[in-house]
């Protein structure tokens, strides 16, 4: 897999740190200063990440804080073709207001483009440790190299555990009813949100396995559903662990968040996992819990059957095989458009079924 990645960058750095100054000074009613701005590089394909400190005078001492700001991306050939920033910001609010789930702490939305030319959103950094996924946290990285079997079944169960309790949140009492639409099911709506987006991500162009993964969820739609508030980007490196290794800090990356059988999160985490490792031709890291073991919490936990998992496995294999086909049309990969690894695995599954 090349390593290069659509992520969108900022090419004033020097700008765009003199405009957050600005910008936060006014909506603290204090002047604050940013000493530097930087751009993480082992995470995320789909928005602009800065990490910066703010530092401020109080009482005649300097005291600081550690934030992370991301902004929507602004590029010819995006992952998405739009973003709702406000949306994403409306459900970490709602969740870290009105559960116990561990999110991050918002420090201010900006939908107006004008300062930066796109939207933003600040957050305190969350201290802890993120799973890589350049490279795959299954192939190397800290998980590998700086935690014992014991401690990575920990990590995997902790973070199963948080996805469930999520999932048991009622998104009427967290104020989200905004997420509602009328006249069809959630999972038609979704069905048709990734038709739609094979149709634009493609440029015309059917894809030969995802198309065929889209047919067949659309004629074999499970029925009697549970409705619930789903992550959408349910998976380990979309987690901060404490740095202890004992639990979760918080959850991340809610662009995909909707309504709909929380099954589907379940899913998009085992299959994710696998996609790395499987997928790539690696072995798991050793002392993760398999994916029986995974549906079994998760179905203890969050009280939601897992009769529905092999269909909403497909419906993550066709996902995340339309979104990297994306990544390899907008990296002038061509040759991996309809043939890479993530399909590969799709294919396998659909094969599956016979």
């Amino acid at each position: 897999m090349d390593s290069t990645r659509p992520t969108p960058l900022i090419d004033d750095l020097q700008g765009t740190r003199v405009k957050l100054e600005s910008w936060i000074s006014d909506h603290r009613g204090h002047t604050v200063r940013i000493p530097e701005l930087n751009i993480p590089e082992s995470t995320g394909m789909s928005n602009v990440t800065l990490l910066f400190d703010i530092e401020w005078s109080e009482a005649g001492k300097t005291h600081s804080e550690a934030v992370v700001a991301r902004l929507q991306p602004e590029i010819e050939r995006p992952v998405f073709p739009d973003y709702d920033l406000s949306l994403q910001y409306e459900v970490m609010d709602a969740v870290g207001k009105h559960s116990d789930i561990p999110v991050p702490v918002l420090r201010g939305l900006e939908t107006d483009p004008a300062l930066l030319g796109v939207q933003f959103y600040l957050m305190k950094r969350t201290d802890g440790r993120i799973p890589t996924d350049m490279p795959p946290y299954n192939m190397d990285g800290w998980m590998m190299h700086e935690t014992d079997i014991a401690q990575r079944a920990n990590l995997w169960s902790s973070a199963v555990d948080t996805m469930a309790r999520f999932h048991r949140l009622d998104y009427r009492e967290l104020g989200l009813q905004r997420l509602e639409t009328s006249g069809k099911t959630p999972l038609q709506q979704q069905l048709d949100y990734w038709q739609r987006y094979h149709d634009w991500a493609l440029e015309g162009v059917t894809h030969s396995i995802c198309q065929p993964a889209l047919d067949w969820l659309q004629a074999n739609q499970p029925e009697d559903e549970p409705t619930a508030l789903c992550w959408g980007d349910a998976r380990m490196a979309n987690i901060i662990f404490k740095p202890s290794f004992d639990g979760v800090a918080a959850i991340l990356d809610w662009e995909m968040a909707a309504l709909g059988n929380p099954l589907q999160d379940l899913a998009w985490f085992n299959h994710m996992d696998a996609t790395f490792s499987e997928g790539l031709g690696a072995p798991r890291l050793e002392g993760l819990p398999n994916y029986e073991q995974t549906k079994s919490q998760w179905e203890s936990v969050s009280g939601f059957a897992t009769r529905d998992y092999d269909y909403y496995l497909i419906f993550a294999g066709m996902r995340f095989g339309l979104l990297l086909s994306r990544i390899m049309l907008a990296t002038d990969q061509n040759s991996e458009v309809q043939d890479n690894f993530a399909c590969q695995l799709l294919q396998k599954y659909m094969d599956r079924l016979g």
